[in-house]
């Protein structure tokens, strides 16, 4: 959201610094005298309507250029062409919709000065982030941990630019290759982790943020093709050093990182300003929540207290996006042994599936049935929205038991997005259904994720806590 803000603020930016400089001449003053004249000046309806059209044209033109997309294995330069790329498209639609509309002080020479202000200003800060992100992976902020298909002379030359760059941000995990010859062998300092059938134990047990297949197509294009539809069905980013393969779920972008043309396949919402400006909602609202909400929580601290010995918050351990585990806040419903008293009652399951669900379950207390009726116990994961952990919408994190024994690979693309306090199936019956029709809809939300969609389960969310639809 901050390049999308910042990218039309240069823009406008630019608009006006060209209308100033060409026509301060002609009104016989100086540049700063004529700019402040300018912006005093009462704006016209027909500039507002030009100016708004522009934001929207100018937004599309970025977007479309991959100005949203993630720069990590791009280099300055493509940084830079793809400015002048965006800014030039945008001059020309400028230019057209200004003759359409017969705005005269919109000519040639003053859109060919906006282009040249309009790059200036936007390759200076995109070049300027560009540059600070590079900063940050050195020190070892926002790394990301990269796994290796295959131990050839491809995959030793990817291993050796990413562990030699370390402003990309990559750890590389290992790699994998069931040729006798990289058994227990070390390619470019990264360790052999097992054969091809061993990628779906890894990407069970270990963070793993993206993968690069470095296998021969012609040997090895059954394997490539497996790999994929392994690797998708979870949300897991997928480089292919080679040629385009069939896939079904995930959306493919090109790049090029240092001369190897890239193939990347993305099953989840693409990072853009759409996704951070969910992450700002999701600050903004857990910041006034937890202000207003002070005073309930102490009540409901309180209540919990009097009623039985133990604990106000209940704090466990979650698998959380791309499985990482973090720590997840409740208030304390059961008796302070029930995590002790589980194995005694598991047979009484009323759910099918790795989760646990009892509808009159003897561990939770007296208060603690009246929070989960109307969710008042999930209030405290504001904290964990708050800071990161979690989000206001998302598939629900799953206890580390849970997860352990979901067995579906397909099931496991829940844990490509960020875990959140509601979902889908929170409103469409909630404990009702089955541990497998949560799946679908939570996979239903990743495909067709958007803030319209984020927005909408929102909204129905609150009639559903309300009347206590489907809670246990």
């Amino acid at each position: 959201m901050f390049l999308n803000c910042a990218d039309l603020v240069l823009m406008l930016t630019a608009l006006g610094a060209a209308i100033v400089v060409n026509y301060a001449p002609e009104a016989n003053m100086s540049v700063s005298d004529y700019s402040i004249e300018f912006l005093s000046t009462r704006v016209k309806l027909s500039n507002a309507i030009l100016c708004g059209s522009m934001l929207i044209v100018w937004h599309f033109c970025f977007k479309i250029y991959g100005m949203y997309y993630s720069s990590r294995l791009s280099n300055s330069n493509e940084v830079f062409k793809q400015v002048v790329r965006a800014v030039a498209v945008s001059s020309i639609i400028l230019l057209s919709v200004a003759q359409i509309g017969g705005w005269q002080t919109l000519d040639l020479w003053t859109v060919f000065c906006f282009f040249c202000f309009g790059v200036s200003l936007v390759s200076t800060m995109r070049l300027g982030v560009y540059q600070l992100s590079r900063l940050f992976r050195r020190r070892g902020i926002n790394k990301k941990t990269l796994l290796v298909i295959g131990g050839g002379n491809r995959a030793k030359k990817l291993i050796e630019k990413m562990t030699g760059k370390a402003e990309l941000g990559y750890d590389v995990l290992g790699y994998l290759d069931s040729a006798p010859l990289f058994s227990r062998r070390r390619v470019a300092g990264s360790p052999w982790l097992g054969e091809f059938e061993d990628l779906q134990r890894i990407i069970n047990t270990e963070v793993i943020d993206e993968v690069a297949i470095a296998l021969p197509i012609k040997s090895q294009y059954a394997q490539i093709k497996t790999s994929i539809a392994q690797l998708e069905e979870q949300g897991i980013v997928v480089h292919l050093l080679s040629d385009f393969f069939p896939h079904h779920l995930a959306r493919v972008q090109q790049q090029e990182f240092q001369g190897m043309p890239l193939l990347s396949l993305q099953s989840t919402p693409l990072f853009c300003w759409r996704t951070e400006f969910k992450r700002l909602i999701d600050v903004f609202i857990s910041l006034i929540f937890l202000s207003i909400c002070l005073p309930l929580f102490v009540v409901i601290a309180v209540l919990i207290k009097f009623d039985s010995p133990g604990r106000v918050f209940f704090v466990q351990e979650r698998m959380g996006y791309n499985k990482r585990r973090f720590n997840m806040i409740k208030f304390r419903t059961m008796s302070n042994d029930a995590e002790a008293r589980l194995k005694d009652i598991e047979h009484l399951n009323e759910k099918e599936g790795p989760i646990f669900k009892m509808s009159n379950d003897p561990r939770i207390t007296r208060v603690g049935k009246f929070l989960r009726k109307f969710s008042f116990d999930e209030l405290p994961q504001m904290f964990n929205v708050l800071f990161g952990d979690m989000s206001l919408v998302g598939p629900r994190p799953l206890s580390i038991r849970d997860a352990s024994n979901v067995e579906e690979s397909w099931q496991k693309r829940r844990f490509s997005v960020k875990p959140g306090m509601t979902c889908l199936w929170q409103i469409s019956g909630r404990s009702n259904l089955s541990f497998e029709q949560w799946v679908e809809l939570d996979l239903e939300y990743i495909d067709k994720w958007s803030l319209q969609l984020d927005w909408w389960i929102l909204l129905k969310t609150i009639p559903a806590v309300i009347t206590a639809r489907g809670a246990v």
